[in-house]
């Protein structure tokens, strides 16, 4: 059972150095105006475990964004990024790389809970950042070059993953990036702000097989209590797969759930995908704290 919490209400100041953009995206989520009541009673973090609400069409909503998340290996020597695809790597690291969204309470930590619970094989932990915003952005192998920048985009969260075999240094970026604004500046909201989403749409890319395995990776939704109270729930992405949709690489999630500073969301993402992946998260309700 989660555990029930009070918002905590206070002032953010990294606010007030956001750009433009991002103020008026996180703006628009703050929109208390609701254009249908969620169903499916109580949520992760309000009591109970997270529900599903029915699956018939797109549930209302008042706002709605994307994160993407996108895998990129590299190999270094002597500080230097070279690019390389996932079948370069060596065969001890071809396996999956985690992907964490929203938990801004842990990504305090630098994850420590979310790690606890996707024990890497291969790989090893490095230090998270947000790319643009993290000073001393990089990997133990050095400070990020041009190479391993191109890669990434100002508010972009990398998680990144090292390992040394056969004398070849080796790292994995596991980004997650929003479509809509700078991805830091959605989750630093997170830490006075809540939203309920409804709808979670995961997109792939396309329909290959190895584009398809992607969905046999549990969704799994985590809550961390300020005192280290700790609840999991899972959810099966290939249970929503409706034959007569006839777009494989599109699933409709049902997932209602209260998104605050405590609640993360964490999924396996498989080493060889062959691009990226999509979360659209459809947005019933906004809880904007007090300043």
């Amino acid at each position: 059972m989660f555990t029930t919490r009070k918002l905590v209400k206070r002032p953010i100041a990294s606010r007030y150095s956001r750009s433009e953009t991002d103020r008026r995206f996180i703006d628009r989520l703050h929109n208390n105006v609701n254009h249908a009541d969620a169903p499916g009673g109580s949520m992760l973090g309000m009591g109970n475990n997270p529900s599903l609400t029915p699956q018939v069409g797109n549930p209302g909503f008042i706002a709605q964004f994307d994160l993407v998340a996108i895998p990129k290996y590299f190999t270094v020597l002597a500080g230097a990024y070279t690019a390389i695809a996932a079948a370069a790597l060596d065969a001890s690291l071809k396996t999956q790389i985690p992907v964490f969204m929203f938990g801004n309470s842990d990504k305090a930590s630098g994850f420590r809970k979310m790690r606890s619970q996707f024990s890497l094989s291969g790989w090893d932990y490095d230090t998270p950042f947000v790319y643009g915003a993290d000073s001393g952005a990089g990997t133990i192998y050095g400070v990020l070059d041009a190479t391993s920048r191109a890669q990434l985009q100002v508010g972009d969260l990398v998680l990144p993953l090292t390992k040394t075999v056969g004398g070849v240094n080796y790292v994995a970026f596991s980004i997650l990036r929003c479509s809509q604004t700078g991805y830091g500046s959605l989750l630093d909201a997170t830490n006075s702000d809540t939203f309920t989403m409804n709808m979670v749409r995961y997109i792939l890319t396309d329909s290959t097989a190895a584009s398809l395995a992607q969905y046999l990776n549990q969704l799994q939704p985590f809550n961390l209590s300020i005192f280290g109270k700790f609840g999991s729930d899972q959810t099966s992405p290939n249970s929503f797969k409706i034959p007569e949709q006839q777009q494989q690489n599109i699933v409709d999630i049902p997932l209602v759930l209260d998104v605050d500073k405590q609640v993360s969301i964490g999924v396996w993402m498989n080493y060889d995908l062959p691009t990226q992946m999509q979360f659209s998260y459809f947005v019933a309700k906004v809880v904007k704290a007090s300043r």
